[in-house]
């Protein structure tokens, strides 16, 4: 959307109601995850590193959880998606993403998605 990933997760830090940090059994950052709030609407987000692939096992069996753990407290949280990451499209919708449109961003084309509580 074009911001860099280092500017995104400091921003995300000092602006989100909550930022998380998903660690590897060294206590090495693999993602950050978090949810915060523009104009009345909760966004939720994560960024992921490649080490994810290496940590797939429990960041998958964690991903449901901690996605409906930030959405409740909102009753649903969106954001958008660029339409040609295919893995993070399978993982949104494996934590119950709907996807309901789409966007363009800087001439990229990206997938609105909402996540409801439950």
């Amino acid at each position: 959307m074009g911001h860099e990933p280092r500017r995104t997760m400091l921003e995300a830090i000092q602006q989100d109601d909550v930022t998380l940090t998903a660690l590897d059994d060294e206590g090495v950052p693999f993602a950050m995850f978090g949810v915060g709030q523009v104009a009345n609407l909760a966004y939720i987000w994560c960024l992921g590193t490649e080490a994810v692939e290496d940590n797939a096992y429990d960041f998958l069996k964690a991903s449901r959880e901690w996605t409906q753990r930030l959405t409740k407290p909102y009753g649903a949280t969106f954001n958008f998606v660029h339409k040609e990451n295919h893995v993070a499209i399978k993982w949104l919708k494996f934590c119950g993403a709907v996807f309901i449109g789409t966007r363009t961003f800087s001439t990229q084309p990206f997938f609105e998605f909402i996540i409801p509580s439950k």
